[in-house]
């Protein structure tokens, strides 16, 4: 009986510390994710203008969301924008882990570090940097193409050297951050599989294509997901290099958003817009789990 009594008051303790460990994020998730999630949900359905008016219009701006040109075009760039990115993303991160990993590269650390550095940076500071760069007149860039007798380009003016000039700099300020995770991916591998490789004679290539990357499919199903995320929600890189121009060539669905619950005052319809892109972004992350079979590695 005592034994019964000391196991229920232990089994009670661990669930006190269980919910007393997890209430600090429970709180903070409900406050930063929750509340303004059912606030944006409530006000979709009022024509609030971020002053005054807040009538109750229904599914109305949903409607208006649906039949609206503006909308799907931005939603459309949004989409090319992130599949044309998306193996850049992986790639590069996986083929820049397996060099670092390897023991034939001399200066790792230094490398990892220098390589890693832009993810410290804000927005701001990524998008002054990547500005100078391709800026038409003072550029790094233009100064090299007239350096070996070539003509400046106006980088910014065209709406794919534009887009280009983003995809750079969402790149160059995300690849330290998906190395890292593949070098502690490559680093968790089982090293007897190498060992068996080199056994039979393996290139460095095979070991590569069929035994590395094969393994860290887990780890390529978290990158390829985090990375779709990042590239649909793009938005202070933007705002920070080109906000949305030339034109409107690089409003993608986040800035046409903001422009019109910030710009426009169209509060609800913008929260509208927020709840269908949620869901469609929901989709997507839903399609990828079922594809990758939720990251499994199968033989």
């Amino acid at each position: 009986m005592n034994n019964l009594m000391k196991r229920r008051n232990g089994h009670g303790r661990l669930k006190r510390a269980f919910w007393l460990f997890i209430a600090p994020s429970g709180a903070l998730f409900a406050v930063f994710f929750l509340i303004p999630l059912f606030l944006n949900m409530f006000l979709s359905l009022t024509n609030y203008d971020g002053w005054k008016t807040m009538d109750f219009v229904g599914l109305e701006n949903y409607v208006n969301a649906l039949s609206d040109k503006s909308f799907y075009t931005s939603l459309m760039k949004t989409f090319i924008y992130a599949v044309v990115n998306l193996p850049f993303k992986v790639a590069l991160p996986l083929l820049l882990a397996a060099l670092l990993t390897s023991d034939k590269v001399r200066f790792k650390t230094l490398s990892r570090t220098a390589i890693y550095l832009p993810v410290l940076l804000s927005s701001l500071v990524v998008g002054i940097t990547i500005n100078w760069m391709f800026s038409q007149e003072y550029g790094l860039i233009n100064f090299i193409i007239q350096s070996f007798g070539g003509t400046a380009i106006e980088w910014g003016s065209h709406s794919t050297l534009a887009t280009f000039i983003i995809s750079v700099a969402s790149t160059w300020a995300s690849t330290g951050f998906y190395m890292i995770i593949y070098i502690g991916a490559i680093n968790n591998l089982n090293q007897d599989i190498y060992e068996a490789a080199d056994i039979d004679g393996a290139t460095n290539f095979q070991r590569f294509t069929r035994i590395t990357v094969p393994l860290l499919a887990p780890t390529t199903f978290l990158v390829t997901l985090l990375s779709t995320v990042n590239l649909l929600k793009e938005y202070a890189l933007i705002q920070g290099i080109t906000q949305g121009g030339p034109g409107t060539s690089t409003t993608f669905i986040i800035q046409y958003i903001f422009d019109k619950g910030f710009n426009q005052s169209q509060y609800g319809y913008a929260a509208a817009i927020s709840v269908v892109i949620m869901i469609i972004f929901a989709i997507v992350a839903f399609i990828q789990f079922k594809v990758n079979e939720g990251g499994e590695y199968s033989r």
